[in-house]
């Protein structure tokens, strides 16, 4: 009698209910082949998952701006995925509501960045917009892609010690008062100074003083009912190339027709271990 081998008649059995086939060697790698997949994308027929996002960056260079001074935009990638040697960096910036580019470079294992440098000329936050686009161009293993916006700060040039002044104004229309608020910023433009005092006067009838700014001293002049109000800050140490803004809160009586003196003059001195070596003043500001 012949005698059945158990493992073949179980492997017969369980082909006959499932349908087994054979694979080849090609017919596995073909296999392999399409659970590895290019992603979408066409890029690389590497083995890993689908291809890198590289993620994108623009830092400005000096960042803010100066007015009518030149600056340089750099595009590139922030580090935070893998960084491609190969395909092209393209800059864009926004003009007249537009993307204009502006700047390209071709990668490689030492050129990762694209830069580009103009002078501007419009002052304020946010007064230019740019962004980068990443070209894979075949580059095995990464997605192109585009940056968000990345806006830069401009300012105007700064030479030596400075004060500007800004006043608002809110009505009372029952009590016939208007609420000013005045900042006087002050700018050292790069230097440092061991001591600085910034000082001025409000104008009579100005009520209901209010001093945002720590570190004040205020005191009254004059013989009059209503006598002007004088602010002082002193401080130490002021730290170089910053500003502060100092601001005050008062209300005065007008009739809100033609303009009205609110402060007198402010200056700020700035002296160097004991020594006045700067001093700016400010017109009186006037309010319609």
């Amino acid at each position: 009698m012949k005698t059945l081998n158990w493992s073949t008649f179980a492997l017969s059995f369980l082909c006959i209910l499932f349908s087994c086939t054979k694979t080849t060697n090609n017919e596995a790698e073909l296999v392999a082949a399409a659970k590895v997949g290019t992603g979408g994308n066409g890029f690389g027929n590497n083995s890993s998952a689908d291809p890198v996002n590289p993620e994108l960056s623009i830092t400005f260079n000096p960042s803010p701006a100066i007015q009518n001074e030149k600056v340089t935009v750099t595009g590139g990638f922030d580090g935070t995925a893998a960084v491609p040697d190969c395909g092209k960096l393209q800059l864009f910036q926004k003009i007249d509501g537009n993307w204009s580019k502006v700047a390209d470079a071709d990668l490689s294992s030492t050129i990762h960045q694209v830069l580009f440098e103009f002078t501007p000329t419009l002052v304020g936050e946010d007064a230019h917009e740019f962004r980068v686009h990443y070209i894979a161009a075949g580059c095995s293993g990464f997605s192109q892609t585009f940056s968000g916006s990345f806006f830069l700060d401009v300012i105007a040039a700064c030479h030596g010690l400075n004060i500007t002044g800004t006043a608002s104004a809110i009505p009372d229309v029952q009590t016939g008062f208007y609420l000013f608020t005045v900042n006087y910023t002050i700018n050292t433009c790069g230097v440092q100074y061991t001591h600085l005092k910034t000082q001025g006067g409000l104008t009579a009838f100005s009520n209901q003083v209010q001093v945002i700014t720590p570190g004040y001293e205020i005191w009254e002049v004059g013989n009059s009912t209503h006598p002007n109000t004088i602010i002082k800050w002193e401080e130490t140490s002021h730290l170089s190339g910053s500003s502060k803004t100092y601001t005050v809160t008062f209300k005065k009586e007008w009739s809100g027709t033609g303009p009205v003196q609110i402060t007198g003059g402010w200056s700020v001195s700035a002296d160097v271990n004991g020594s006045q070596s700067a001093v700016a003043t400010f017109d009186p500001i006037y309010y319609q």
